[in-house]
C-alpha cells in the first residue's frame, strides 16, 4: 500500500472515488481477490509491484504463492472427503 501510495503522490494520480459496499463479494473489476491463486495472478501481473519492487522480489512471493497453491493440491480436504461420501 505504501508503494501504491506513493507512486499516486509522485505522479499526482486522481484519487478513485470511495468504494462503498463490500469489496469480497462485489463482481467489479477492482474486487479484492478471493482465492490465493487469484491473489498470485495479480501479483504476478502488476506493472506497479515490479517497478516498485523489482522482479525478483515479485517472482519470490509468486513463487512462494506457488507453492502453497501445490502444497494445498497435494492432499484431500475434509470437505472433498465428506462430498465424495455424498456422492456414493
Amino acid at each position: 500500500m505504501l508503494a501504491a501510495g506513493l507512486k499516486g503522490i509522485e505522479e499526482k494520480l486522481p484519487l478513485a472515488a470511495p468504494y462503498r459496499g463490500d469489496a469480497y463479494s462485489d463482481d467489479e473489476k477492482n474486487h479484492i481477490p478471493r482465492t490465493l491463486r487469484d491473489a498470485r495472478e495479480a501479483l504476478v501481473a502488476s506493472d506497479m509491484l515490479r517497478e516498485a519492487f523489482g522482479d525478483a522480489v515479485v517472482d519470490h512471493y509468486a513463487r512462494a504463492a506457488e507453492w502453497e497453491l501445490e502444497e494445498f493440491d497435494r492432499v484431500v480436504t475434509d470437505w472433498e472427503i465428506a462430498r465424495g461420501f455424498e456422492r456414493a
